[in-house]
């Protein structure tokens, strides 16, 4: 769902939004193998954190951090922006984000 807002604002050209929605369907596919697989996830909005807890029973997430951190620090950046300091990213910014949110959700589902 969150992806498929992320591709719609882009296109529309809503790009902070955009951002913002490749941040979110990250968090949530995050938490979901967390529920899923560990029982639990943390009440927390930080992808890093989110990824540090998944390492333990997704190893090959914790690559897939490790491969895009400063996309990930980007989508933390567009969270926070969105809820407190606007802030303006590129489209060809938001539009890697998205497929590193795209990649995130294919090996969370």
């Amino acid at each position: 769902m969150f992806l498929e807002a992320a591709r719609d604002d882009l296109r529309a050209g809503r790009v902070d939004l955009a951002a913002f929605h490749a941040e979110q369907a990250s968090q949530l596919a995050l938490k979901y193998v967390l529920a899923v697989q560990a029982g639990y996830y943390p009440h927390t909005h930080s992808l890093r954190r989110l990824f540090e807890e998944v390492r333990a029973v997704r190893p090959d997430l914790w690559q897939l951090y490790e491969r895009h951190m400063l996309a990930f620090e980007v989508m933390e950046d567009a969270y926070l922006g969105a809820r407190y300091l606007p802030r303006r990213y590129s489209r060809e910014v938001v539009e890697h984000l998205i497929k590193v949110a795209e990649e995130v959700a294919s090996l969370c589902t």
